[in-house]
């Protein structure tokens, strides 16, 4: 009987089998477009070097960025970095809970690539190799942390709005609420994981600020 049975059951289980793989195919599709659009975002914002110097409000946005980095304070330059990342991320949640809010949330990666971008093109825009070198020791490292956390964040974050618009506009059982409790856990996650990478920016401007934007 045992050997009946079992291809039975296996055949009945392929259609779930499936789609699991369908769904995580797609979602390591969508996560590596959501990296990609960040990685555009931070060409664009580094094409802005003339701009950065020229235009008020991209210059204003990267000198404050950098005031607290430069007096070499670990508060100052921690909380700016924590900031700026939560402001991100509350508005990726927020955006998250609305069946309309997958457009928006397809732009956050970029607009976190730009500001990347900026503040790069200022540096060596200002300072030259050393405001490079500034940027490299200072800045990349929990830049790079803080836009893993926020991709891997704001892709749950797509296919929970994705789910929910699915759910209201084309009536398709879309398994909603574990998406969102999904979502959820992520998000504390990721606020976690934003929270360390502005730890080790201020570390590291304690270390070498003095050194580099003075």
């Amino acid at each position: 009987m045992r050997g009946f049975i079992k291809p039975r059951f296996t055949r009945l289980h392929m259609p779930f089998r499936a789609k699991a793989e369908r769904s995580r195919h797609s979602f390591h599709l969508q996560a590596v477009g959501l990296a990609l659009a960040l990685l555009a975002g931070v060409l664009c914002g580094s094409f802005w070097q003339h701009a950065s110097q020229q235009n008020v409000y991209l210059s204003y946005f990267a000198e404050q960025y950098l005031a607290g980095h430069n007096t070499g304070s670990f508060s100052a330059a921690m909380s700016v970095s924590f900031l700026s990342a939560m402001i991100l991320q509350a508005v990726v949640l927020f955006f998250s809970l609305s069946c309309i809010g997958a457009p928006v949330l397809a732009c956050v990666p970029v607009l976190r690539g730009i500001s990347i971008g900026c503040v790069s093109a200022y540096l060596y825009a200002s300072m030259g190799m050393r405001g490079l070198l500034a940027n490299l020791i200072l800045f990349w490292l929990p830049a790079i942390l803080q836009s893993v956390f926020l991709v891997l964040f704001t892709d749950a974050a797509l296919d929970t709005s994705t789910s929910l618009f699915r759910l209201n506009f084309l009536e398709q059982a879309t398994g909603a609420g574990p998406k969102i409790s999904r979502c959820l856990r992520i998000f504390v996650v990721s606020s976690l994981g934003m929270l360390l990478a502005a730890i080790l920016e201020g570390l590291l401007a304690v270390i070498f600020a003095p050194v580099f934007l003075k």
